[in-house]
Parts: C-alpha cells; sequence; structure tokens
C-alpha cells in the first residue's frame, strides 16, 4: 500500500469485527427465540429420493474404481 500522504484524513470507516459479529449473534440469537419452534415438514417425491439413491450408488462405484 501507498504511504498516506502528510496531513491527510483517513478516509472510510474502521469496524471492530468482533462487535460486528457478536451484534450479529445477539440478533440472529433473538430471532430464534421469537421463532415458535415447530418446523415445516415437507414430504419428498418419489423421483427425487430414487435419483438421490442413484447419484449415491454412482459415486460408490466411482470411488472403487479408482482404487
Amino acid at each position: 500500500m501507498p504511504p498516506a500522504a502528510a496531513g491527510a484524513e483517513p478516509s472510510g470507516r474502521v469496524l471492530d469485527l468482533m462487535a460486528a459479529l457478536e451484534e450479529s449473534v445477539a440478533k440472529v440469537k433473538a430471532s430464534r427465540a421469537e421463532d415458535d419452534g415447530d418446523a415445516d415438514v415437507h414430504e419428498l417425491s418419489k423421483n427425487s429420493a430414487a435419483r438421490k439413491m442413484a447419484v449415491k450408488k454412482d459415486r460408490r462405484e466411482v470411488s472403487t474404481v479408482k482404487k
């Protein structure tokens, strides 16, 4: 980085990253505390489950071939 000019005012804003992280975590915890705690459950289609199993099978076959 080039040195700052003599007498120049520092520009920009200095952030305390730890304070920003703590504030963010506190906001998330507060929003979760307001939640009723019930999760939404969605049924998966049979096609998506079959597709996932095929992908897992293909990965196992590829990993055994490489050895």
